[in-house]
C-alpha cells in the first residue's frame, strides 16, 4: 500500500511500493500490446530526474551452508573402506588358502582378513583427517577463531591413527603366529 495516495499495488508481498511526487497528472499514452510480469508497476510517463529501471527477472540463488569440518566423506565412507579392505583379505585368503594345512598357518588368514580391513577403514579415516587439516590451513586466515576449535580434535591420537596402530598390530600377529 502506497503511503501518500493509498493505493495497492499486486499482492503486497516483497514489492516496494512507488511513491510518485506531487506534479499534475499527464494523460497516459494508449496501451501497448506489450507483456509485462505479474505484480510488476509499468510506469511510462519519464519523471524528471528518475532513471527508468527494468524489472528483475532472475533470482540469485541463495548459498547452501557450508559443510562442517566434522562432516567431510560422510559417514559411510569408513564402511566401504572396511569392506574394501575385507574384500581385498577374502582375495589373499583365495589365493593362500590350499597352502594353508596347520591351525597356525589358518589363524594367521582370519588374522590378514581382520587386520586388512581395519586397514582400509584407517586409510579413509586418514585421508578426511587430512582434508580436515587442509581445509583447517585454509581456513587460518579467514577465521581464527573457528579453527581452535577443530585443532584439540586433529592433534594427538586420533580414531584414524588408533585404527592404523591397531590394524599394524594384527597384521603383526599373522606374521608372529605363522612364525
Amino acid at each position: 500500500m502506497s503511503e501518500r495516495n493509498g493505493t495497492t499495488l499486486g499482492s503486497g508481498t516483497a514489492e516496494i511500493p512507488m511513491i510518485r511526487p506531487n506534479a499534475e497528472p499527464t494523460p497516459k499514452p494508449a496501451p501497448q500490446a506489450e507483456t509485462h510480469e505479474p505484480n510488476v508497476v509499468v510506469d511510462h510517463q519519464a519523471t524528471p530526474g528518475m532513471q527508468p529501471t527494468a524489472p528483475v527477472t532472475v533470482r540469485p540463488r541463495p548459498r547452501m551452508p557450508r559443510r562442517g569440518p566434522l562432516t567431510v566423506m560422510g559417514p559411510w565412507a569408513p564402511v566401504a573402506g572396511a569392506l574394501l579392505g575385507v574384500v581385498l583379505g577374502v582375495v589373499a585368503v583365495l589365493f593362500l588358502g590350499r597352502t594353508a594345512d596347520a591351525f597356525p598357518e589358518r589363524l594367521a588368514l582370519v588374522f590378514v582378513v581382520l587386520g586388512l580391513g581395519m586397514l582400509g577403514t584407517s586409510c579413509v579415516l586418514l585421508a578426511d583427517e587430512v582434508h580436515m587439516m587442509r581445509q583447517r590451513a585454509r581456513d587460518a586466515v579467514v577465521r581464527p577463531a573457528l579453527v581452535e576449535a577443530t585443532a584439540g580434535l586433529l592433534n594427538g591420537l586420533t580414531p584414524a591413527r588408533l585404527l592404523l596402530g591397531a590394524s599394524a598390530f594384527v597384521l603383526f600377529l599373522a606374521a608372529y603366529v605363522v612364525r
